[in-house]
């Protein structure tokens, strides 16, 4: 009578070392995917920061629509700071364009590896060897029209923001990005180079 009774609990279950077989197994898949993951990783770095800025700068084209008051994007090789006009001291005065002792609205910090290389006009190539770094700056500001103006232009013009990926190899589609901004609408788009 105790026969059938052993039998079936024996049957239930899993032994010690069939767990750890198990476990060894995944432990051996996981060590093999993790290159994998460090990959995607550092593509995803240069996309999302493309993404980021992208829609960082559609914010700020909305913002100057609302307040009334105008953005500028202070655009370096590690970094995008972002401030609004300074508003004028009396009603019917104008506001003044920031500069870069003015308060902060937003800062867009790039991954390391990844960094912005040039603002250039739309159409233009990026000049070999980029154009910013930490202390020189490209600016590009939202009008309170919706409009964008690449600043230093004679005429109204928008811009093309250039960002490279330096984790990758210059030959992946993830290397470099282009954000364009329209002079006119101040739309903005993310395309890849």
């Amino acid at each position: 009578m105790r026969a059938p009774f052993l039998r079936r609990a024996a049957a239930s279950g899993f032994t010690l070392v069939e767990l750890m077989m198990v476990l060894v197994i995944i432990g051996i898949l996981a060590a093999a995917a993790a290159p994998s993951f460090t990959k995607d990783n550092r593509a995803r770095d240069g996309r999302d920061l493309a993404s980021d800025v992208a829609r960082e700068l559609q914010k700020s084209r909305s913002e100057a629509l609302s307040t009334g008051l105008g953005v500028r994007a202070f655009v370096f090789s590690n970094r995008i700071e972002l401030r609004p006009y300074v508003a004028p001291a009396t009603p019917v005065g104008a506001p003044t364009a920031p500069a870069l002792t003015d308060p902060v609205a937003r800062v867009l910090q790039a991954p390391a590896g990844v960094s912005f290389t040039a603002v250039t006009v739309p159409g233009a190539a990026p000049p070999a060897g980029g154009t910013l770094s930490t202390t020189v700056h490209a600016d590009l500001d939202f009008s309170t029209q919706g409009a964008a103006q690449y600043v230093g232009q004679p005429v109204p013009t928008g811009a093309t923001l250039y960002i490279q990926n330096a984790n990758l190899p210059t030959n992946s589609p993830d290397y470099d990005f282009r954000i364009d901004v329209t002079a006119l609408t101040g739309y903005v788009s993310v395309r890849t180079n």
